[in-house]
């Protein structure tokens, strides 16, 4: 086989593998959520925040959640929910050692949280007849 046409086989696979792996980080920008847990490497990296990146897993049984909510209040929604437990102290201290202030008013049940940036609010909240804490990001800046 000649040279160029080698080197054209090669350019053409890395441009197809380019191309395959920028669709998905394509997709994901452009979704309406995802649900997804810290072994979903990508979704992982992609959707989750650094505050809920570094927060304490104060359970073994974990999953997190994104949604891009549109219409007239914009709003990116960054969801972690820890099953088997509903103390939220380690959240709590986690979240004051972070900036955030508890108080304010949020959307979602739960105590709410203002950091510095007025457009991000973090709510804890508990389920106690599931035994879960639902911890919500809401970023209206999106």
């Amino acid at each position: 086989m000649k040279t160029s046409l080698k080197i054209m086989l090669v350019m053409l696979v890395v441009c197809i593998i380019g191309l395959f792996y920028g669709l998905q980080y394509f997709m994901m920008e452009f979704a309406d959520g995802a649900d997804y847990t810290e072994q979903d490497k990508r979704e992982y990296d992609f959707y989750t925040p650094e505050l809920l990146k570094n927060m304490p897993r104060v359970s073994n049984t974990y999953s997190f959640h994104y949604s891009n909510v549109s219409g007239p209040n914009p709003a990116l929604i960054y969801r972690a929910d820890f099953s088997g437990t509903t103390d939220t102290s380690r959240i709590n201290t986690y979240l004051a050692q972070n900036g955030f202030k508890k108080g304010g008013v949020c959307n979602i049940s739960g105590d709410c949280w203002t950091g510095k940036d007025p457009n991000i609010t973090v709510s804890v909240g508990v389920e106690e007849n599931l035994s879960a804490i639902r911890i919500a990001m809401v970023d209206k800046a999106g």
